[in-house]
């Protein structure tokens, strides 16, 4: 004969540990994504290393900049970080001044502000002051990548 009693602590306890290892630690997974936002900043200020840029961005992620074409995939925004790392006075800096994760610990989004400077036509570097806003994927992998990144003046 069965005696259940003794199956169904065994089965609440299963599944009291479950939820509780399965349970994200957002104020920890916003601190990571604010490090990884700051480590991209400092390698895109450089402007030296375009596969390293490269590599915060996932392999679907969209650009959106103000007066350039909107960039789908690694591979066109492989294209716009080359040329513009070849552009006279070429420099981005941005701060960020949230970050936000999802309780799911997958899905995230930072804000904050950016400048970009270049060259214009005559050779005088501008600087153009703008917004930004840029959704992030925590990846299978465990990093945090960007998937999309919208700028606006």
């Amino acid at each position: 004969m069965r005696r259940p009693w003794r199956v169904a602590p065994i089965a609440i306890l299963f599944l009291i540990t479950g939820c509780q290892s399965s349970r994200v630690d957002v104020s920890r997974e916003t601190e990571n994504l604010l490090a990884t936002d700051r480590a991209w900043a400092k390698l895109a200020s450089a402007g030296q290393n375009a596969d390293s840029v490269l590599s915060f961005w996932t392999d679907d992620a969209r650009v959106v900049a103000p007066g350039e074409p909107t960039y789908d995939g690694k591979g066109a925004i492989r294209q716009m970080v080359m040329r513009s790392f070849a552009t006279p006075g070429f420099h981005v800096t941005w701060t960020t001044d949230k970050a936000v994760v999802s309780r799911s610990g997958d899905l995230g989004y930072t804000y904050g502000t950016n400048e970009f400077s270049m060259a214009d036509s005559t050779g005088k570097v501008t600087t153009m002051k703008a917004r930004g806003i840029t959704v992030w994927r925590k990846e299978p992998d465990g990093r945090w990548r960007c998937v999309a990144d919208y700028s606006t003046p």
